[in-house]
């Protein structure tokens, strides 16, 4: 064992940096709380090749004198706090005095600041954490942070970085997560010379929302009991996202990435949203400073109230009232006189496959999966139900995979059907025991399938175009990131142009996804490009794009299947080139042999 001994500065702050700053966008969050405690009213963000090459952030707030700008370099300098006391009242968002320190350590840093009341301003170089130059400089008052190189001197970190697209989509996320509660102050992305956000001064919060959720509906929610207010604006159940991305959560003005708070949300939505899906919205939780702890965690992503109990109450209750009233309602069967907070709401089922027509013209691929849409067809003013979005799930271990019984000579087809259970598995018989199959899971298996071969062996897949062209609103950086693909969707049927204002129209989808929402495909796509790795080849893109798709195209959970239904389904399971698992990974079917029924009853 080596013998004890004090680390130098700078490796600590090396050991600090590997807490606080994870990647770029951890630079940003940092740097741009720091300007708005400095009471900016303009924070821009510049960003090289995702933040790898550049960050630079620039504020017109107090700025700093030459002696503060020197000692914002020392560890645990701050203005936030004086004593412990503090700690339990805090309205700042940094307070520890180490962003700074650690940011320098870990690339090349340069700072130019000044105050309302100088005359010159103050220039310091950081290079890897070693003061290289203090200088003066003119400048407009406020403060200029320029990080380069980021990780240069730390090799194994730089490693692990993901593509520029990828950290770039994060950084987006920080700034609209920062700007959404301070409407006053105007904020700007740029990236590789781009504008990607610009959000003016706003006078409310709903004025900002609205340009951070563009297209979107949002309802207001409002509550408060003992010392606790919440306010937010919700949007529909209909319209959830496969991530959470765009569910952001504040304490008293500080944002959040807290699993209490989200699991909070999830639970007051509850039947209401399909399994695998997140709704949008924003969260405002203003409370007592005394009653919650922001020291917890490294990057203060994470709280612990002092009362959750109430928080998480007020939360079911607030959310509960707008979904209980709100006009997405008329999608649902609900008994008389249930309740705002009812949760054993059960949709009205509409199948996301259709026949050809059903309000598209075009053309169409043929299939022998012709559900009837008539037996529990909804109202004609039901908006589209979104499908269900699957996720990779582990391989269950009781019982062997149906895989292995029906690559031995026999075929799903040959499979007896008993019927459905919970709406969403087959139940049949084989000669050695039964199977379960998963019907979303395998009639996604043969819609992608479908598509890519469509895509490989055609160079395009089959599109049908929609009699009513859709309108879908994103974001300027969304829609930035969708403008690169454009020709590789179109090729797999799905045709969109720039509408302006980072809109596009959609004027055709995939023939095989029959009458599934434009809207809610294409931001499910957005965010499958966005959540990319780094290592990502472009073939493998469109793969999970087309995974994306074919789940869309696909029959969903609470689904009910006829007899022929189910042996239509069987039979294009058979004609697939690998039935035994969805493009997510989650398996088709599952098989249970007599001998594993029997050691079930304890009967060997």
């Amino acid at each position: 064992m080596g013998k004890i001994r004090v680390l130098s500065d700078n490796l600590v702050s090396k050991i600090a940096a590997g807490e606080i700053v994870e990647r770029p966008a951890s630079v940003v969050k940092e740097l741009v709380e720091n300007s708005i405690d400095a009471g900016s009213t303009s924070i821009e963000i510049e960003l090289e090749s995702g933040g790898r090459r550049l960050i630079r952030v620039s504020d017109d707030g107090e700025g700093m004198t030459r002696d503060e700008a020197l000692l914002c370099l020392e560890r645990h300098a701050t203005s936030k706090i004086k004593d412990v006391k503090d700690l339990f009242s805090l309205t700042s968002l940094g307070f520890r005095g180490e962003a700074i320190p650690s940011i320098a350590s870990v690339s090349r840093f340069r700072i130019i600041t000044k105050t309302h009341s100088d005359m010159i301003g103050t220039m310091l170089k950081v290079d890897g954490g070693v003061l290289r130059g203090v200088e003066e400089a003119g400048s407009p008052p406020g403060t200029d942070i320029e990080v380069k190189d980021l990780f240069f001197n730390t090799p194994p970190r730089l490693k692990f970085m993901k593509r520029p697209e990828t950290e770039l989509s994060n950084v987006v996320d920080i700034v609209e997560r920062e700007a959404i509660p301070r409407p006053g102050v105007a904020f700007e992305l740029r990236s590789d010379g781009r504008v990607l956000l610009r959000f003016p001064a706003r006078d409310s919060v709903r004025e900002r929302i609205e340009s951070v959720y563009p297209g979107t509906r949002l309802f207001p929610v409002e509550g408060g009991d003992e010392g606790v207010r919440l306010t937010g604006y919700f949007g529909s159940p209909l319209e959830g996202r496969s991530t959470a991305r765009k569910l952001y959560t504040y304490v008293n003005g500080r944002a959040v990435k807290d699993r209490f708070l989200t699991r909070a949300v999830l639970s007051a939505y509850g039947k209401m949203l399909e399994k695998g899906r997140f709704p949008e919205g924003v969260l405002f939780v203003e409370l007592p400073p005394g009653d919650v702890d922001v020291n917890v965690h490294p990057t203060k992503n994470e709280v612990r109230f002092k009362n959750p109990g109430l928080i998480s109450g007020l939360i079911s209750s607030c959310i509960g009232r707008v979904l209980g009233n709100a006009p997405w309602l008329a999608s649902y069967g609900r008994p008389a006189g249930s309740g705002p907070g009812w949760q054993g709401m059960t949709r009205e089922r509409t199948s996301s496959y259709s026949p050809p027509g059903g309000g598209f013209t075009g053309a169409h691929s043929s299939s022998t999966l012709d559900f009837d849409h008539t037996r529990d067809a909804p109202r004609e003013e039901t908006p589209p139900e979104t499908p269900r979005h699957m996720h990779p799930g582990p391989v269950l271990e009781a019982g062997a995979p149906a895989g292995e019984l029906l690559s031995s000579g026999g075929t799903y087809s040959d499979l007896k059907i008993v019927g459905q259970i919970g709406e969403l598995y087959i139940v049949c018989a084989s000669g050695d025991g039964m199977v379960i199959i998963d019907q979303h899971a395998a009639h996604e298996r043969i819609n992608y399938e479908k598509i890519k071969n469509s895509y490989e062996g055609q160079g395009r897949a089959p599109s049908q175009e929609l009699l009513m062209p859709r309108v879908v609103g994103l974001s300027p950086y969304e829609a930035e990131l969708l403008s690169g693909h454009l020709a590789s969707l179109e090729a797999l049927g799905l045709r969109m142009e720039p509408f302006g204002d980072g809109s596009y129209v959609v004027r055709s989808i995939p023939a095989v996804l029959g009458n599934a929402d434009p809207e809610t495909l294409v931001r499910d796509i957005v965010g499958e490009i966005s959540e990319g790795d780094k290592e990502e080849s472009l073939s493998e893109k469109i793969d999970r794009v087309i995974a994306t798709m074919a789940c869309h195209s696909s029959i969903r959970a609470s689904f009910e299947l006829g007899p022929e239904e189910m042996k239509a389904l069987l039979a294009e399971l058979d004609r697939a080139e690998f039935p035994h698992a969805c493009p997510h990974g989650r398996p088709v079917a599952r098989e249970l042999t007599f001998g594993d029924i029997e050691r079930m009853f304890k009967r060997t």
